[in-house]
């Protein structure tokens, strides 16, 4: 299913596109042209797809109590705000693949083993072994053969082959936590972004406080809804939204590639 324009999961999307990420050029003639309507029409073509890919769903978002209130709180429409979520989720962990460590990508591991079976085409016998030490064995010539198969290429699903030929790359265990909150920072300053944009929040902020407590818990109720972290306590206190904003200020990010 493509979402349609008028789809209310794509108006806080096209809400943010415009404000912050639309470029616009102009050419010889003096013709204004849009240069990246891509990210919300990637978005609305592949929205199923990045339903299937997301490690949270929209169960964890509709069952999410403090998150709903603080949606009616701030007058904000709940299908806009979980189109918006998933757009800045996917937006945001393409964009940051350059925080990845520099080890082999799918890719580069695909063709090592490819060439190891080329080299070996006598196979006989493939183990697993799982994170608790545990190992599986295979032996058997027909399933050996059946799973060699499955690997090919051409038997991918386009948005397999899609993160198959990327330039993904799986993080070290020493640097997981430092840019899984770098990602959580990009994350939580895009939400602040929209949450500022003239007539989305109905909440009056002190003084000159750009944004209030409401809407930081909101940010960091999406955080956790969304799995930037695996300890919750991150997200009882407003001081984790504070730190965050104050540790990496100024941080850039790579443009997505979607």
């Amino acid at each position: 299913m493509i979402l349609d324009i008028d789809n209310p999961l794509l108006a806080y999307v096209l809400k943010y596109f415009s404000s912050y990420q639309a470029v616009l050029e102009i050419d010889e003639d003096g013709k204004t042209y849009l240069m990246n309507t891509w990210y919300p029409v990637g978005f609305a073509h592949w929205y199923e797809d990045i339903l299937k890919s997301i490690p949270f769903n929209r169960s964890g978002y509709d069952k999410h109590e403090r998150l709903q209130e603080l949606l009616t709180d701030l007058n904000l429409d709940k299908e806009s705000f979980w189109g918006l979520i998933l757009y800045l989720y996917d937006y945001t962990t393409d964009a940051c693949k350059n925080l990845l460590v520099s080890q082999k990508t799918h890719q580069e591991t695909y063709n090592e083993f490819c060439a190891f079976l080329e080299q070996n085409p006598h196979i006989e016998s493939l183990t697993f072994k799982t994170a608790n030490k545990k190992t599986y064995t295979i032996s058997d010539k027909l399933i050996l053969d059946f799973l060699a198969i499955r690997l090919q290429e051409e038997k991918m699903s386009n948005r397999q082959k899609q993160r198959f030929n990327s330039e993904l790359r799986s993080l070290s265990a020493a640097e997981k936590a430092d840019s899984r909150r770098k990602i959580s920072y990009f994350f939580a300053y895009q939400l602040t972004q929209f949450l500022q944009i003239e007539g989305i929040s109905n909440i009056k902020r002190r003084g000159k406080a750009t944004i209030s407590n409401k809407e930081k818990e909101l940010i960091l109720c999406s955080l956790y809804v969304c799995k930037f972290a695996d300890n919750p306590d991150n997200y009882l206190d407003l001081g984790y939204y504070n730190k965050l904003m104050k540790d990496f200020k100024g941080l850039s990010m790579n443009m997505s590639h979607k």
